[in-house]
């Protein structure tokens, strides 16, 4: 398999895809409609080939597996290029135009083995996110009282820090949410029949000695 520059990487591991047997559920909020069409078909995809019992991002003994889903948008950069939503969400926030965003071309899903590292990560940022919330939820009780009991010396410092704290809060509630999810590093999409993916030395080497686990040469892909 040829790798291509300037998206992907000598160390990535590839990995078989195929398009969805069944349709995606709950894809309605993914498949957003911006004033740019997409210049190539929209497409759902999976996964096509079993995975080793090892954590592709940290190379460790995998406890269990966790379903992936991720956005490719139509961008300038690449048809199918796969960058953060966040920034993405930001942009619509900060212009309120719709237009400025690129539109969701591909969605790729599929059941990664993940690791007790990854296990506690995620639990450790669920944790911070709800952590969040409720001081953004105590705070906004704390300035519904002060207003009742009409105090004015605690009034004002209450209502900065609902706003625009509660904005920068929701930002980085955001933020956490994304990282408690269980992610895969995908390079930008050349083929649907397959993707480059960054992947731990120990989940390369699982992927090339068995060959249940590695994917077909040029010739066998076009049998697929």
């Amino acid at each position: 398999m040829v790798y291509q520059r300037p998206w992907t990487h000598e160390s990535d591991v590839t990995i078989r895809l195929r398009r969805c047997r069944d349709p995606l559920p709950n894809t309605g909020s993914l498949w957003m409609k911006t004033g740019r069409s997409l210049r190539v078909e929209p497409l759902e995809l999976e996964v096509a080939q079993p995975l080793p019992d090892v954590c592709p991002r940290h190379g460790r003994p995998a406890v269990s597996r966790s379903e992936v889903r991720a956005c490719f948008y139509d961008t300038d950069l690449h048809p199918r290029f796969h960058h953060s939503a966040l920034a993405r969400d930001l942009v619509k926030l900060v212009w309120l135009k719709q237009e400025a965003t690129a539109p969701v071309s591909t969605i790729i899903v599929g059941e990664w083995p993940v690791c007790d590292r990854c296990v506690r990560t995620a639990r450790r940022y669920r944790w911070l996110a709800r952590s969040l919330m409720l001081l953004m939820a105590a705070n906004l009780v704390a300035v519904v009282i002060v207003s009742v009991a009409n105090i004015e010396s605690l009034l004002a410092p209450l209502v900065l820090a609902l706003f625009p704290g509660s904005l920068l809060g929701l930002v980085v509630f955001f933020f956490l949410i994304g990282k408690s999810a269980q992610r895969v590093t995908y390079r930008p999409i050349y083929d649907e029949r397959f993707a480059f993916v960054r992947a731990h030395a120990r989940f390369r080497a699982a992927i090339e000695q068995h060959p249940r686990y590695r994917p077909p040469l040029d010739g066998e892909l076009d049998t697929q």
